[in-house]
């Protein structure tokens, strides 16, 4: 199957049933009239606290808009339930056998930070290297690694760079402020828990990473040195 360099290709595979979602990564899902929407996808409706949009520029909220679409595949499904998810990246093919809620978890990461919402743009540049099922670990040196060589390029274009990631720990607690306001959104929407504890997954990393950034980076630098020592 030829891919697009634009798209991730995300499939379910239930056995007797298939769920496929192909994500575009250069740009958000447009904007839909709002009749056409449940009351839970305006932008309005339980609204984040933090929330950087008029609804004179737009009347959804850009994550709901993406969310919209797994709840109407998953809404009724549990989050044990097993399945085969097969991801195809432009660059190379991904495939695991798990509970449904790790699948959905992973297909979050990547709709999350390609909605459009602000507070999650600085993760759009991890989706041109998507790498599905991380760790905890792995998302942090992925995270942290990204953000590290931006600063780079920013102390190479003259300006201030934050070799100290005290911006990135301003940047985990907005994003720990979405993760109570859209769980608060979508009380109600769903009959079963597979897309809620995914969303939650998704969100408790970051808040993981905002209660205590320091700490998790020093957690990582032992892993690190026992590493570096069995080389």
């Amino acid at each position: 199957m030829s891919l697009r360099q634009d798209c991730i290709h995300y499939l379910f595979d239930f056995g007797k049933r298939k769920v496929d979602f192909e994500v575009n990564t250069e740009k958000a899902d447009s904007e839909k009239l709002a009749e056409d929407l449940p009351e839970w996808a305006l932008l309005d409706y339980r609204k984040c606290l933090n929330c950087e949009i008029s609804p004179d520029a737009c009347l959804t909220c850009a994550m709901a808009l993406r969310v919209q679409k797994v709840i109407e595949a998953f809404g009724s499904h549990v989050s044990t339930e097993s399945v085969h998810v097969t991801v195809q990246t432009p660059q190379r093919e991904f495939s695991r056998d798990c509970d449904l809620q790790t699948g959905i978890h992973s297909l979050m990461g990547l709709l999350m930070a390609t909605c459009g919402c602000s507070h999650l743009e600085s993760m759009r540049k991890l989706v041109n290297f998507h790498i599905p099922f991380c760790s905890t670990e792995e998302t942090l040196r992925r995270v942290v690694g990204a953000y590290l060589t931006e600063q780079y390029f920013v102390m190479q274009d003259g300006g201030q760079p934050d070799w100290g990631l005290e911006r990135l720990s301003v940047i985990f607690s907005h994003l720990a402020q979405v993760n109570q306001d859209f769980v608060r959104r979508l009380q109600g929407t769903m009959e079963k828990d597979a897309v809620n504890n995914a969303i939650l997954g998704f969100f408790a990393t970051a808040s993981l990473f905002a209660a205590d950034l320091t700490g998790q980076m020093e957690r990582h630098r032992a892993y690190l040195l026992n590493e570096a020592k069995n080389l």
